[in-house]
């Protein structure tokens, strides 16, 4: 599967394209070594979820690609393993927790709108 040519998007005042989306996901992975966030806390889920809030969600799956490469590309690394492995499970919550909060978002925008349509007013 393909990457989505026509992805851009705005982060920190820059555009991106899918070919600098995917090098700045892998710049950004692999600097959570150095992070030492909390979870949400680390760049790599702020531009994450900068990315997801602007991309159609028919173009979503984009991400689960750039996740499956970034592991190619530690797994292929001559980092050491168990480097390698802490890695690839910080990127993973991060891709996760982003991928879930931005559903999470959606699906709250929607039932309120539902409610709202609905006649049930705002919720409390």
């Amino acid at each position: 599967m393909e990457m989505p040519q026509r992805v851009s998007i705005r982060y920190k005042d820059k555009s991106y394209n899918i070919n600098e989306i995917r090098l700045k996901t892998f710049r950004t992975a692999l600097q959570i070594w150095e992070e030492e966030a909390k979870p949400r806390k680390t760049e790599l889920y702020e531009f994450i979820s900068s990315c997801l809030k602007q991309v159609d969600r028919q173009d979503r799956f984009m991400f689960s690609l750039l996740f499956i490469e970034l592991t190619d590309l530690i797994r292929k690394s001559s980092l050491e393993s168990r480097m390698q492995e802490i890695l690839v499970k910080t990127a993973f919550r991060e891709f996760a927790f982003a991928l879930a909060d931005c559903e999470d978002s959606t699906k709250g925008k929607q039932g309120e709108q539902g409610r709202k349509e609905a006649g049930g007013g705002e919720k409390n």
